[in-house]
């Protein structure tokens, strides 16, 4: 039961911190959401001026029946909300950081444009503000066309990345494969600032602490790549893809809401209607024209609403046959080879690591792994962070036989 209520309270706690920075958000970003409400519900209109008295009644009330320590920690969970959500997501992404670099391409697509899909959102945004708000005519056909330039742009960028001649893994793929170069240089070139009396504590240390720096690097290319393995094999990679297409099947259908939203202010015999329509209604006709399905409250009556009808289920075609099968097909596969390619570069640069330990110095990976330990025993902590079992360390008895004979 108390299990329970602590579960309940959490949640509330959550959605409330969250309504009310979400409130605070669009109230200073947005809209006047607070002025919206009051014009809607008129018994607060006549309290909405002392809103701060009626802030202050409800702070009190919460401490007056949580007490002053419960009271105390959820106004501060409140007022520190958003850094709280910041680090939660700082965490996640810490702890699913394989899946995370799954989505390297994407991220550096976004960097790359980033400038241009900035500047161009914001005059799609503007425009279709523009197309909800304004009434003369010729302003509207430019913010129509705003939008509609946006839309097609965005298309254009999808075949574009689509038919990309290489992603970001492939370009590091090579250098992934010859990581194991660098890591033995740098092996070599510390091994000769090693003190030439081999013998002496200070040169064994020095030379232990740059066998343990190979070989820890060669275990983070095998576990790196064995995590990128997993990812890839549960199929955490369509969900790139699928986002991508649903991103493009939702801004399809808003364009062209607001496409016929603006023709219905210009024109409204471009539409039957049965009765007074908001632009909420022509959404709604977007999204069945896409589906092509009638279950919404207006039909096109004019050429132009008939023709950016028809161009709409064009786009459903262009979705459905291209898109769908550009990126849940070839380049899903070109993707999932790319990554390939860069879990067998870094399985290639832990080989090459391991055999050069065999070929150089004469040690195998457990004989490594033994040496380090007994000089470093934290040592099995770093070989478990990386999901290698640390190896049994032999006895004095084991290692001197003459020890157990009568």
């Amino acid at each position: 039961m108390k299990t329970s209520l602590t579960k309940i309270g959490f949640a509330v706690r959550e959605i409330v911190a969250l309504a009310i920075w979400m409130l605070i958000i669009t109230k200073l970003f947005v809209y006047d959401i607070d002025l919206l409400v009051v014009r809607r519900v008129e018994w607060l209109q006549r309290f909405y001026p002392y809103k701060f008295f009626f802030i202050l009644a409800v702070v009190a009330a919460v401490w007056l029946i949580l007490g002053g320590k419960f009271a105390r920690k959820i106004i501060l969970f409140i007022a520190v909300y958003p850094v709280i959500l910041l680090w939660r997501l700082i965490v996640i992404a810490f702890k699913n950081w394989a899946t995370l670099l799954l989505f390297a391409p994407a991220l550096e697509s976004m960097v790359r444009t980033f400038k241009w899909r900035f500047i161009l959102s914001s005059f799609a945004i503007l425009a279709a503000l523009g197309i909800a708000l304004l009434v003369q005519p010729a302003a509207i056909i430019t913010c129509m066309s705003t939008v509609g330039i946006y839309l097609i742009l965005h298309y254009a960028f999808r075949f574009r990345s689509a038919y990309r001649r290489e992603s970001i893994f492939a370009s590091i793929a090579p250098t992934i494969g010859l990581l194991w170069e660098t890591t033995i240089k740098t092996f070599k070139d510390a091994e000769v600032k090693v003190p030439s009396d081999e013998e002496s504590p200070e040169a064994q240390k020095t030379h232990i602490n740059n066998l343990k720096t190979l070989y820890s690097t060669s275990l983070m290319y095998t576990y790196v790549a064995g995590k990128l393995r997993e990812s890839v094999a549960s199929r955490r990679t369509d969900l790139y893809f699928l986002v991508a297409l649903v991103y493009t099947f939702v801004l399809t259908v808003v364009a062209f809401g607001f496409q016929y939203w603006g023709l219905f202010k210009i024109d409204p015999s471009s539409f039957q209607t049965t009765a007074t329509v908001s632009g909420w209604a022509f959404f709604l006709f977007s999204f069945n024209a896409i589906l092509h399905t009638a279950f919404a409250t207006i039909v096109p009556s004019g050429g132009v609403a008939l023709l950016l009808a028809n161009l709409e289920l064009v786009a459903a075609l262009i979705i459905g046959l291209f898109l769908f099968f550009i990126l849940l097909t070839s380049q899903r596969e070109r993707y999932r080879r790319d990554l390939s390619n860069v879990i067998d570069g870094l399985i290639l640069s832990s080989t090459q690591i391991e055999a050069f330990l065999v070929r150089e110095l004469g040690l195998r990976p457990v004989e490594v792994e033994v040496r380090i330990i007994e000089h470093d025993p934290t040592f099995s902590s770093t070989m478990e962070s990386f999901g290698r079992m640390p190896p049994a360390l032999p006895t004095a008895n084991a290692a001197d036989p003459q020890a157990t004979s009568p």
